[in-house]
């Protein structure tokens, strides 16, 4: 054994086996028992995702994988049973991991003296994968080059357990091994190693997998490469891991990142590969860091592209702790612990038994022991754990994640502020989300993200959806926020969080004061010019004093794919003066959660609704709106029935009364060194200071977007005068790939003409082969939310003039000369009356495109030429006029970056 430690640390692993790991090894054995009585499946198909496959088509929930049914599905939820090619191929995706696992499992059991049945079954696995893997396609992937799935990362994992399970029984079948490696590993890592994702938690997998590919066959540059590389295990653990020991990506990404980051570590200390110890201590707060923010429910918050309520009590969190333990002792990971292995709640199906590798397969809270933890605890867990002791939740503030929890009543109550890191793709546009809990009710919360291949995701991912600012009915761009100010006492504490650059010129600032039973929260803005402001508040607050009665309006806001106004329906609207306090109320059950608000400017407070947490009925929510240039929200907000009136009439800027029901009064005052809470009960006055400003140096700059007349990266091009034309033939620097390098993809071309004319821009596309595969204008993407337009032939247009920025697709109509334009989503696209017009025809062995662009010229532009060969269901290829920059095709749809396009200067 050479990736996890030496051949003489076996026999000690073997005494646990038979000892204190007895219960373990005996049910990882038995998980076997049918697939040891069978014939082993091995699918003749690669996985398929599409947008029905897997899902129930009546509440989208994820169908139950059952590794001995190819063909029928069925809904945990409401028992519906699927059939039909899109669900058994679905279905693949998950089985080839499940298959690869149990490899590991028996090779474990094996090498640990369990019974050479064991190493049969595992043999039998590896020489089947042998047989098939250079059969399966690489072809119509959607993140990456694989043969068995459709994602490169799918296939690192799939690849880590078996280089894991051939590492465990190479001893005992060194012809199997050499096939494995030659057949398998060497193949497999190679199309692996030309996708890197940079910092992505899928690159993490990707960088594992090298590193063990490379340990197995004994490449030392390479597994030099894996860990210390560009986008190797050290570049994760300091880029990817925060200072705080969180991962960029939010909690549920932390959980998939630093699972894979557990294996690059430990595979890289047992090669005697040095590692910086700072960055091996911040690994190590990683196995604490998700329940620094865990609900009072024990369920992680679903920020960002997170699955909604994951419950922390699951094996797969349960055995990630044990191997933290078996690192170093840790108190938090102790009392987390703690909590996973007390008997309190029902005992469920763990899921282990269906686990796919180390892909989640989110489960409902169960009772769990030792007994559920898969091979990793049996071949790295403690013999014994040290005494859990339950640990209190407590406040805490992660400066690198950017995310401040007050917990208040022994961890009941829950006040959150999600300020900080954007958190990259993954992320979404809510800097300054409030969260708030009390219980198990989730007053303020956050949904996460559904289906990736579902239309709800737009809706997931806009501001809307969040209990942030948006500014003009557009989401936020994505930036960082900064911390201004944190303090936290035992019955008080605050946070102030700025961004700037939410949207151009406007800069927003949020202040929360959690106290017992209640919080403050004042939103503020500042921008160069008049806005429109709106705050969304999801909870379905009746208002019924201070302003006047609900009339049905429409709630209009920006229509790009992700503002998220299309979603919201039924919607209605209230309206209520400068500075006048409205007060109304949220029911959950018998709670109650109670508001007070003022505004600073006449506002509308509206009510629509629009879909709630993935996979239930659809939520009923507030959107406060103002305008101007600069103003503040003010607003209380109490849950547990203590505060019985609040004064905010003068204002926090003078000072604003809460009196609770046993007669204290708290009068809450903004200081020149920072909050200050003063209560007064009976003749007992008592003042709390907050402070804790921090310095603006100690925040990193917030990144701000850019557009191509203020700073745009690409090429220049110097359009010649009128009647002259200027041609750009695009090749292989402008290939954007999927599975096939530009040689073997038949070293596709296409020529671009600029033509400066009186009335404006003619632009003419020409590509002289082409299978002519145009997307019907009723086509219907079954696999994603792309629009079935760019899985065609066609063109996509992107420009930058004085009006701003407008772009479209543009497909010619078979067996006609006209084309079919699209204004793309999130681009401000001009009038109808002055949008372009285009028009085709054959051209060689391909055709030819005229797009006309009225006046006045762009000052930037960019085209896209998108191209599909037969039997494909997703396209193959793009031509890019600024430049390729090696990148792959996948995901790209028809987004594109403003400050690529090429800058077009005259020489007149």
């Amino acid at each position: 054994m050479t990736l996890f430690s030496a051949h003489d640390s076996l026999p000690a692993r073997r005494e646990m086996a038979r000892g204190e790991l007895a219960p373990l090894a005996s049910s990882l054995a038995a998980d076997l028992e049918e697939l040891l009585r069978g014939d082993i499946y091995f699918p003749s198909q690669k996985a398929l995702l599409s947008r029905e496959g897997g899902r129930c088509a009546i509440d989208g929930t994820l169908l139950a994988f059952e590794p001995f049914q190819p063909h029928e599905h069925r809904c945990p939820a409401c028992g519906t049973v699927y059939r039909g090619e899109l669900h058994d191929r679905f279905w693949i995706y998950w089985y080839q991991l499940w298959l690869a696992e149990r490899a590991v499992h028996a090779a474990l059991l094996h090498a640990l003296g369990l019974g050479s049945r064991f190493a049969n079954l595992a043999a039998a696995i590896l020489d089947g994968y042998v047989a098939r893997y250079d059969a399966y396609p690489n072809v119509d992937n959607v993140l990456g080059p694989t043969r068995l799935f459709f994602s490169t990362y799918l296939e690192s994992i799939w690849l880590l357990q078996i280089a894991v399970a051939i590492d465990l029984i190479a001893t005992h079948d060194p012809s199997l091994a050499d096939r494995v490696r030659d057949r398998i590993i060497e193949p497999s890592r190679a199309i692996i190693a030309e996708y890197d994702e940079g910092g992505s938690n899928r690159q993490v997998w990707n960088s594992v997998a090298l590193l063990a590919a490379a340990r197995v066959l004994d490449d030392t540059r390479g597994a030099v490469d894996a860990v210390h590389g560009r986008s190797g295990i050290v570049a994760h653990l300091e880029h990817g891991l925060l200072s705080d020991g969180t991962w960029f990506e939010g909690e549920n990404y932390h959980q998939f990142a630093h699972r894979g980051l557990w294996y690059g570590v430990t595979f890289a200390e047992a090669a005697g590969m040095e590692l910086p110890q700072p960055l091996v201590e911040r690994f190590q707060r990683g196995f604490a860091a998700p329940f620094a923010t865990a609900l009072p429910d024990f369920t992680l918050p679903s920020r960002r592209d997170s699955q909604y309520a994951i419950s922390l009590r699951q094996w797969r969190i349960a055995e990630h702790c044990e191997l933290g333990l078996a690192r170093g002792n840790d108190a938090e990971v102790l009392g987390a612990l703690q909590r996973m292995y007390r008997d309190d709640i029902p005992r469920r199906d763990t899921g282990r038994r269906t686990s796919s590798a180390d892909v989640e397969r989110n489960a409902p809270p169960s009772a769990l022991t030792r007994a559920d933890l898969s091979w990793r605890a049996l071949l790295c867990a403690r013999a014994t754990l040290p005494d859990l002791e339950a640990t209190p939740p407590r406040s805490v503030l992660l400066p690198g994640q950017g995310i401040g929890v007050f917990r208040r009543a022994r961890g009941r109550s829950y006040v959150a502020l999600d300020y900080g890191h954007s958190g990259g793709g993954h992320g979404h546009p809510d800097r300054l989300n409030l969260l708030l809990a009390d219980g198990d009710t989730r007053w303020l919360d956050d949904y996460g993200t559904g289906s990736y291949v579902d239309r709800s995701l737009h809706w997931y991912r806009s501001t809307l959806a969040h209990n942030a600012p948006l500014f003009d009915g557009k989401s936020q761009r994505r930036v960082n926020g900064a911390l201004v100010a944190y303090d936290e006492r035992e019955h008080a504490g605050w946070i102030v969080a700025s961004v700037d650059d939410l949207a151009q010129g406007v800069r927003a600032t949020r202040t929360v004061v959690a106290m017992d039973g209640y919080l403050v929260d004042v939103v503020a803005w500042r921008a160069d010019h008049d806005v429109t402001v709106d705050l969304p508040i999801h909870a379905d607050v009746t208002l019924l004093h201070g302003i006047d009665a609900l009339e049905p309006a429409v709630l209009a806001g920006g229509a790009g794919l992700e503002d998220g106004f299309e979603f919201a329906r039924n919607a209605e609207r209230q309206r209520a003066g400068a500075n006048v306090v409205v007060h109304g109320t949220a029911w959950h059950g018998t709670a109650a959660l109670q508001l007070w608000a003022r505004s600073s400017a006449a506002a509308e407070w509206w009510r629509a609704v629009a879909p709630g947490p993935p996979g239930s009925s659809e939520r009923a929510f507030r959107v406060v709106r103002t305008h101007g240039q600069a103003g503040r929200h003010e607003m209380i907000l109490a849950w547990n029935g203590d505060v019985a009136a609040v004064d905010i009439t003068d204002g926090v800027s003078v000072a604003l009364r809460v009196t609770l029901r046993d007669g204290a009064v708290h009068v809450h005052r903004p200081t020149e060194g920072g909050w200050s809470v003063e209560t007064i009960s009976g003749t007992v006055r008592d003042v709390v200071e907050l402070r804790g400003y921090i310095p603006v140096a100690a925040n990193p700059a917030t990144p701000t977007a850019v557009t191509p007349a203020a700073g745009a990266t690409g090429p220049v091009l110097v359009l010649p005068p009128q009647g002259q034309s200027l041609t750009t033939t695009l090749g292989e620097a402008h290939y954007r790939r999927s599975e096939a390098y530009w040689a073997a993809a038949g070293r596709l071309e296409a020529q671009v003409t600029l033509e400066r004319m009186s009335h404006g821009l003619r632009i003419s596309i020409g590509v002289p082969r082409s299978h002519l595969l145009f997307a019907a204008a009723n086509a219907v993407n079954l696999y994603d939310n792309e629009h079935p337009d760019i899985n065609g032939d066609g063109v996509q247009l992107y420009v930058h003039s004085e009006r701003g920025l407008s772009a479209w697709t543009f497909v010619p109509e078979a067996g006609a000369a006209t084309v079919r334009s699209r204004p793309i989503d999130g681009w401000d696209a001009l009038p109808a009356t002055t949008a372009p017009r285009a028009a085709w025809q054959p051209w060689q062995n391909g055709y030819r495109m005229e797009v006309e662009l009225p006046a006045p010229v762009p000052d930037a532009i960019d085209v896209i030429v998108n191209v599909t060969s037969p039997g494909r269901e997703r396209r193959e290829a793009q031509l890019v006029m600024s430049g390729a920059l090696g990148e792959f095709v996948y995901l790209r749809g028809d987004r594109h970056d403003a400050a690529r396009l090429i800058r077009l200067q005259s020489d007149e």
